[in-house]
């Protein structure tokens, strides 16, 4: 009686269908997705003027912070303060030195998310600057803040650390009324808080 019931019972479990048999299972969802929200970044990589300042300039050495706050998985608004030093052998005078370029950009991002990667394209305004103003013979290039615009585009990878991607990242920046333009490239890490 035992043996028939046993061979009953081992009959119905194999041939129980898949959909039934895994009903008591716990149900493994889809992998949370991607946080979106508040996030902040900091990068650090290399900075390149063009035209004629650059003539005068070398690559030099770049960083930037920011913070947004992504409305959508598409869409966020964001501040950036980017940073470079560059080298110069400018002709005396005044004599070959080193000066900073500095810009703070207000903007939007548009993102194309592909889970865990999102590629992105951004685009602001803002202001730039350079000092010490020592590339006197360049026309329009000074010292004081400047209206500017910044475009740039980039991707990250959200890593399987909860709320932490890397990524990097490339602008664009030129002065209203100045032909060069200044391209940072930067390695970026970034976390979204909120």
């Amino acid at each position: 009686m035992k043996l028939a019931r046993l061979t009953m019972a081992y009959f119905l479990i194999l041939t129980t269908p898949a959909s039934v048999s895994m009903a008591a299972e716990p149900v493994c969802g889809r992998a949370p997705s991607v946080p979106r929200g508040l996030a902040v970044r900091a990068g650090l990589g290399a900075a390149v003027w063009t035209s004629t300042v650059g003539e005068d300039s070398r690559t030099g050495v770049a960083f930037s912070f920011g913070a947004g706050y992504e409305f959508f998985s598409w869409l966020a608004v964001e501040a950036t303060w980017s940073a470079g030093f560059h080298e110069t052998d400018a002709p005396f005078p005044p004599a070959p030195g080193t000066f900073a370029t500095q810009a703070l950009s207000l903007g939007a991002r548009l993102t194309l998310p592909l889970e865990p990667f999102d590629l992105f394209l951004r685009g602001g305004a803002g202001w730039s600057w350079s000092s010490p103003d020592i590339l006197v013979r360049i026309d329009d290039f000074a010292s004081e803040p400047r209206l500017s615009w910044m475009g740039g585009l980039g991707f990250s990878w959200h890593t399987p650390r909860r709320r932490i991607w890397i990524g990097i990242e490339s602008s664009a920046i030129g002065q209203i009324g100045l032909p060069s333009v200044w391209i940072v490239t930067n390695a970026v890490i970034g976390v979204t808080l909120l």
